[in-house]
């Protein structure tokens, strides 16, 4: 999916209402070192990835296990 200006907002809408208060679940298949590449906006990406990634409030767990889809 592509991300264009009204997802970012949406994104960072969410994220910025939740932060602090409710907890949230991300969850991707991309590496996060890819994240930032996902946006065409910086402001967004920063603003969004800044939410995602305080390390204050984020517990990150990264799944090595065996891809799936390549088993059948």
């Amino acid at each position: 999916m592509e991300l264009d200006l009204d997802k970012y907002r949406d994104l960072f809408e969410v994220l910025d209402t939740r932060d602090g208060r409710k907890s949230t679940v991300g969850i991707s298949q991309f590496p996060a070192s890819t994240w930032f590449d996902m946006f065409a906006d910086n402001t967004y990406a920063d603003a969004c990835l800044t939410c995602i990634t305080n390390k204050h409030h984020m517990c990150r767990l990264e799944m090595n296990g065996i891809n799936m889809r390549e088993t059948e």
